[in-house]
């Protein structure tokens, strides 16, 4: 085995093994492997900014995925251990999404539930390696978050006041 995967090999089977030898997968490798419905999976890889699309043929960039899951269960660890009259508890959190009509960033807090149209100027914090930074949004050549390096910002995680 290469890389650091032989220091978890007792842990790992052979559709690990089998996954992890692919940088790219389809939506239903990726739904059957990760044990996800198909839209669930659809929807958590688009909000992770890992689809690639050529031509007829949809790619999902396992890694970016994997990186996606886990700052999602950081943030579900660090609600957890949040006291319940925290400062934080005022913030709403969500991931960054492109609006396809309007060109606008909105941000999706449920499945349901967005703030849409969010704009320029707009504070908030985004989550980067399970610390919160705060930013603000705007407009250049296209959408940027002030002092986060990076080329795009879909499906980042954010939150904002209520």
């Amino acid at each position: 085995m290469s890389g650091n995967l032989w220091m978890f090999s007792d842990k790992l089977d052979d559709e690990d093994i089998e996954i992890l030898k692919h940088e790219f997968i389809t939506y239903y490798q990726g739904a059957d492997y990760y044990g996800l419905g198909l839209k669930v999976f659809t929807r958590l890889a688009h909000e992770a900014g890992a689809v690639y699309k050529i031509g007829k043929k949809v790619l999902i960039r396992r890694t970016i995925f994997d990186a996606y899951l886990r700052q999602l269960y950081l943030i579900d660890q660090n609600k957890a251990t949040q006291p319940d009259g925290c400062n934080e508890a005022k913030m709403k959190q969500g991931t960054l999404i492109r609006n396809a009509e309007s060109g606008r960033m909105d941000i999706r807090f449920g499945l349901n539930e967005f703030r849409e149209g969010i704009p320029c100027g707009t504070r908030m914090d985004v989550l980067i390696d399970g610390d919160w930074v705060p930013t603000r949004i705007e407009m250049e050549n296209d959408w940027i978050l002030i002092g986060i390096k990076t080329q795009n910002i879909v499906g980042l995680i954010v939150r904002i006041k209520n």
